[in-house]
């Protein structure tokens, strides 16, 4: 829904937890005021949240001064969703204690729970004194207010102090495509990049940056500086093999691609990109063709892997080298078993390649996920026909045709599959009324 949400960088940052108030802490207090005030606390325990207010409010007619008494009102109406009552109560705690950390924080999670981003910046500027890991929170919450260069400069200042990672690069980028006029961030980044030229991340948001407004050439030439000031550089590369094929450069763009797909830096979806833009070109330019195997084999075993193996069984089954495919297709369903398209192409391509053993196996697993498909009944018939297995070809292909709904091909197919298993049973009988069952079928059709 928006950043953060499921990320181990999530916005509701978790907020510290606070000793419960204890005898001690109450001061002078009569025995009513005390026994109502532990009946709220055990209330909100079982989540008697509305019993908790009430036994509160009591203590506040006893005695309204007690601080930890708007606390508790407090966080008992965040608990039913009163967010405005809530907002109330804490801010009267604040009063007194501006810099409360644990109240500043719940006043932040009422606000963000509305999606008063506004409202929320202006808590969250108070808890960065506290953690800079609030800067991370404070960068999302400048982006959905639009605050843009705010945001990138709050990143800036997280990259210096903890170095980059993963997740900031990301928001980074999502902040640079909201960016109308990126100029003023270009001005920026080429001023650091004069005081620091060391500093490889600052050439690649420039680059992004020029990417994204559509100046290739000084992406490019920004690219080419990284470059010559950092021979070892990997990450740049990753857009220098783009540069490269755009400029028909193609040794260095192949050249570029090996040394992104062999560095440990760079993530797997980006590999993957890697790979998809090799194929692309490959479209066009054929006679690279022997490159492919040595790209492949720098992959590293990450958690895409299956996509991209996935996608090399596309290029090939487009020109119909189906070994090849077939290849590719049973190292990327691996991971990928439920993937109904791909598991279907793998087993009619082993039928087509005769690799009998394989589809008559894996049309088993395919019947046990997918019961009601009738194509993985055929297929394992047909496999069972070939592995001379008629009899039981017979029982599978007459199960799966009850499966078959207004498709008249696929019926037929099966009529003429039970006829060849009859056949090689010695049963011509049987053989020859379910081969007339097929012909009058295809004469409908």
């Amino acid at each position: 829904m928006f950043f953060g949400i499921g990320n181990s960088h999530a916005f509701s940052q978790e907020i510290e937890p606070k000793q419960e108030i204890n005898i001690d802490d109450l001061g002078d207090i009569s025995d009513e005021f005390q026994e109502n005030f532990f009946e709220a606390l055990k209330q909100k325990a079982i989540t008697n949240y509305d019993k908790a207010i009430e036994a509160l409010e009591k203590c506040i007619e006893i005695d309204p001064k007690p601080e930890y008494l708007y606390l508790e009102l407090g966080k008992n109406y965040l608990e039913i969703k009163q967010f405005q009552r809530a907002e109330d109560n804490f801010k009267k705690v604040l009063k007194s204690k501006p810099d409360e950390r644990y109240v500043l924080e719940l006043l932040f999670d009422v606000y963000f729970k509305q999606r008063k981003y506004k409202e929320s910046i202006g808590v969250v500027e108070k808890l960065v004194t506290f953690n800079t890991m609030f800067k991370e929170q404070l960068a999302n919450l400048y982006f959905l207010e639009k605050r843009y260069d705010d945001a990138l400069t709050v990143l800036d200042e997280l990259n210096e102090e903890m170095g980059t990672d993963a997740y900031r690069k990301q928001l980074r980028m999502r902040i640079a495509s909201k960016i109308t006029d990126p100029n003023n961030q270009i001005t920026k980044l080429e001023q650091k990049i004069k005081e620091k030229p060391n500093i490889e991340q600052n050439y690649l948001n420039l680059i992004y940056l020029y990417s994204q407004d559509d100046q290739k050439e000084k992406a490019f030439e920004t690219a080419k500086r990284l470059l010559k000031k950092s021979p070892k550089s990997e990450l740049v590369h990753l857009a220098l093999y783009k540069f490269y094929l755009e400029d028909n450069q193609t040794d260095k763009a192949i050249n570029s691609m090996k040394i992104t797909l062999r560095s440990n830096k760079v993530d797997t979806d980006s590999k993957y990109k890697v790979i998809n833009d090799f194929l692309v070109f490959l479209e066009k330019n054929p006679q690279y063709e022997s490159q492919l195997t040595e790209v492949i084999s720098l992959l590293s075993g990450g958690q895409n892997d299956s996509k991209v193996y996935t996608e090399l069984g596309h290029h090939y089954y487009k020109k119909e080298q189906k070994e090849q495919a077939l290849n590719f297709y049973e190292r990327g369903i691996k991971s990928n078993a439920n993937d109904f398209g791909l598991l279907k192409r793998i087993l009619l391509l082993q039928l087509d390649l005769k690799r009998y053993e394989k589809a008559e196996a894996g049309s088993e697993l395919a019947i046990e996920m997918y019961p009601a498909q009738p194509i993985f009944y055929l297929v394992n018939g047909v496999s069972l026909i070939q592995l001379e297995k008629a009899e039981k070809a017979v029982e599978i292909l007459t199960l799966g045709i009850d499966y078959v709904i207004d498709n008249q091909k696929m019926e037929s197919d099966f009529y003429i599959q039970i006829s060849e298993a009859y056949q090689k049973l010695g049963d011509s009988t049987k053989a020859s009324e379910y081969q007339e069952k097929a012909i009058q079928l295809q004469k409908k059709s």
